[in-house]
């Protein structure tokens, strides 16, 4: 049975990180569900295909670069310029439509001229990306320094209107799980990046230039104006990315997407494809989107770590991938050398005599290494477990010494028993000269926080037991609400969101009175369906509070 395991991997080499990552996205998310019972509601799970269709759509195109031996780091800075560009040209009333075409024809300029760069002038692609990366985000900054709103009708309904799933939701009262149109654009994206990949002259071209390139062009293949072509293509994502984001996000500014890039890289490296290029597949790019988003949501529900832990995993996910990689690499060398060497000698005594470590996939890899390189690798998968016992250590003494518990999933004795919301009293607090009531309750503390913020800078917070002041100028408080205005709090973009709160989450309940407008709005954290832009307002609002001291 192990013998037939073993062939079964050693004649499908090319699936294994591709299933690997499949393998690890199903159980990430089932041991996620056995912890928080809120995720087994589908909408969490229907969530992680609504928060990253722009991430998926620039890793399909950076799947493409990739598979033909290259790179492209400019993803993030195109994408944050197309969210720039199309939110002031949206601003001055260009037609909508108009605007998002202007956009791919823009992410398709760039990508010639990186193109062009690197097959012409013999730039390498680090270097051509990376200064296309900078040009720009720098041109962001020209257009604007600060962020811009879209409040257009058509980004509205591509990016709110609820396309309800059936069986799991209620037609009449157009309630339950739902997903929404840049979902359904994300994924006919995919399938048509498959068929390029795989079905067209253009796709076989790609992988036979990331496999050899001396080899294509013998071949007579068009080995520079596909290279052209594949960054033109992936411009053409990254400005397609950035239309979605700007939806998402419905402003544009040139400090979104910070380090997006990596995320593409990531998920392109998690979903199978090969840095060495010539070997990977579009559809496992998705597996590679979702366990970054599974994890996001793991560690938004544990409520104990850092949003920055989200990173230290994928970062290590990918080490991991890399090092996979290496060792099937170096294990296809040596296979491919003892065919040759049975072919030379035309002996059929030769596979015989091969070494032990010519067989056995990645054992054989890894046997089939230096001893130097075996060393390195060694030394670096230690020294990433110690950083990783030094980042836990460190988190616990850094929460230890602000007085919070840290508790497992499943120790619900010290997980936080939710309070009601003092709606009423925040409602109160507007209507005698309020102009914003925000209240959380909650979290790794057990807080129940409610503070109220007055046009002459005066902020009170009331904990249930304490009470805290703090004056700024009216100036700092009018762009304030500026500030949430902008982000769309009084348009239908703002709405309530709700569902189960996990032992460790905040809930958020935000009541602004401005300009003759009142809105009130809550949120729970710990999932990824209440809008981005209340984020940004919560942001806001925790930058200019005051902070109770934590309980001795």
């Amino acid at each position: 049975m192990f013998y037939k395991i073993g062939a079964l991997v050693s004649n499908n080499r090319r699936f294994i990180p591709f299933t690997v990552t499949a393998a690890l996205a199903m159980v990430a998310y089932t041991i996620g569900a056995y912890f928080y019972e809120a995720m087994r509601d589908p909408q969490i799970f229907l969530n992680l295909f609504r928060t990253s269709p722009y991430l998926l759509i620039s890793a399909i195109g950076s799947t493409l670069v990739i598979i033909s031996g290259g790179i492209d780091l400019s993803v993030s800075g195109v994408v944050a310029l197309t969210t720039v560009a199309s939110a002031a040209l949206l601003r001055d009333d260009w037609n909508p439509w108009t605007v998002m075409l202007l956009m791919l024809v823009m992410g398709m300029s760039l990508g010639a001229v990186m193109g062009v760069f690197i097959t012409y002038l013999k730039v390498q692609p680090f270097i051509a990306t990376l200064a296309c990366m900078w040009f720009a985000r720098g041109l962001c900054f020209f257009i604007s320094d600060d962020a811009i709103p879209i409040n257009n009708r058509i980004y509205r309904i591509l990016g709110q209107t609820k396309i309800l799933i059936p069986g799991m939701s209620d037609v009449v009262t157009k309630q339950g799980a739902f997903i929404t149109p840049l979902v359904v654009l994300g994924l006919l994206f995919l399938i048509a990046a498959i068929y390029i990949a795989h079905y067209t002259r253009f796709g076989r071209t790609i992988y036979a230039m990331g496999g050899s390139e001396p080899s294509a062009r013998l071949m007579g293949l068009p080995v520079n104006q596909t290279k052209v072509m594949v960054y033109v293509f992936n411009g053409f994502c990254s400005g397609l990315a950035g239309i979605v984001y700007s939806i998402y996000v419905m402003s544009g500014h040139g400090l979104y997407a910070r380090t997006f890039e990596m995320d593409v890289i990531a998920s392109v490296v998690m979903g199978g494809t090969m840095l060495t290029g010539g070997v990977g597949y579009v559809f496992g790019t998705l597996f590679g989107v979702l366990v970054t988003g599974i994890t996001q949501t793991l560690i938004q529900f544990n409520g104990q770590l850092s949003s920055w832990w989200t990173s230290i995993v994928v970062g290590l996910l990918m080490l991991v991938f890399i090092g996979v990689q290496s060792l099937l690499v170096v294990q296809n060398t040596r296979r491919l050398a003892a065919k040759r060497l049975e072919s030379q000698s035309k002996a059929t005594a030769v596979s015989e005599m091969q070494p032990a470590s010519l067989k056995g996939g990645l054992l054989g890899g890894w046997k089939g290494m230096r001893p130097r390189n075996r060393q390195v690798m060694l030394f670096g998968i230690a020294a990433v477990l110690v950083m990783l016992v030094g980042a836990f250590i460190l988190n616990g003494a850094q929460r230890s010494s602000q007085g919070l518990t840290t508790a497992s999933p499943q120790d619900t004795s010290l997980a936080c028993e939710f309070k009601l919301l003092r709606q009423e009293q925040a409602e109160k607090l507007v209507k005698d000269g309020a102009v914003i009531a925000y209240e959380r309750n909650g979290g790794p503390a057990c807080i129940d926080e409610l503070y109220a913020i007055y046009p002459d800078g005066r902020i009170t917070g009331d904990d249930g037991v304490n009470q805290i002041e703090k004056q700024v100028t009216s100036e700092e408080i009018e762009q304030l609400l500026e500030g949430i205005s902008a982000r769309g709090w009084f348009t239908d973009e703002m709405y309530d969101t709700w569902h189960t709160p996990c032992g460790q989450c905040y809930v958020y309940f935000i009541n602004i009175s401005y300009q003759g407008q009142d809105k009130a709005v809550q949120a729970v954290d710990g999932g990824t369906d209440a809008p981005a832009n209340y984020w940004q307002v919560v942001s806001f609002i925790n930058g200019t509070i005051p902070k109770f001291s934590p309980a001795p």
